[in-house]
């Protein structure tokens, strides 16, 4: 009989069978069933490896069959092939709609910086500001909902996998202005709204 690890690696997280279930989009009694010794699909498998974000092969402690184990193996290389791919994708994309909305938002705050005056600059910016906040909103649907769906169907063994869970460090500026985007866009539109305020004292 195969052994795993999924009770360890649950606890080592402090979560109960309920977390973990809901996390891994799966039943609470395939948990206790994994946890029992009894075999589950790949895709189960699957499933509970990218909510406790390890490969699928470390759900294992011991795997009796030789065929079982060349075949999760294999999955758990392809499974960190296209987790790799997800990452790059996903940290890439952001990039670009951060550029995108910067680029216009900028342009934007230029002309009305030139144009408006009085209380058409005040209506300009608070068009500005609404503009911006819509650009955001529209962001963070297409970066949470839409491209993770995309991905999910691209590269199906990480599917429902978070790739940074909060208490982990970040390894590069990228990999936290990809999850902080937002942030750089009021703080930006402060700084030029200060300026024009104080160039036309």
């Amino acid at each position: 009989m195969n052994k795993y690890r999924v009770a360890e690696l649950r606890k080592k997280r402090g979560w109960t069978q309920e977390v973990l279930a809901e996390k891994a989009n799966i039943t609470v009694r395939t948990i206790q069933r994994i946890e029992n010794g009894t075999d589950v699909s790949l895709d189960t498998l699957a499933s509970i490896s990218n909510a406790l974000l390890v490969p699928v092969s470390e759900l294992f402690e011991r795997i009796d069959e030789e065929a079982k184990e060349v075949e999760i193996m294999d999955m758990s290389k392809e499974q960190l092939i296209q987790l790799k791919y997800r990452q790059t994708i996903t940290v890439s994309i952001t990039l670009l709609v951060i550029a995108a909305i910067l680029l216009v938002m900028s342009i934007l705050g230029v002309e009305i910086n030139e144009l408006a005056s009085g209380y058409n600059t005040t209506l300009s910016w608070l068009v500005w500001v609404s503009l911006l906040l819509l650009l955001i909103g529209l962001a963070n649907y297409y970066l949470g909902v839409k491209l993770n769906e995309t991905l999910d169907q691209k590269y199906p063994l990480t599917k429902g996998i978070k790739l940074k869970e909060k208490k982990e460090r970040f390894e590069n500026f990228c990999q936290f202005f990809s999850i902080y985007w937002w942030m750089i866009f009021p703080i930006f539109g402060f700084i030029t709204w200060f300026i024009s305020f104080f160039n036309s004292l």
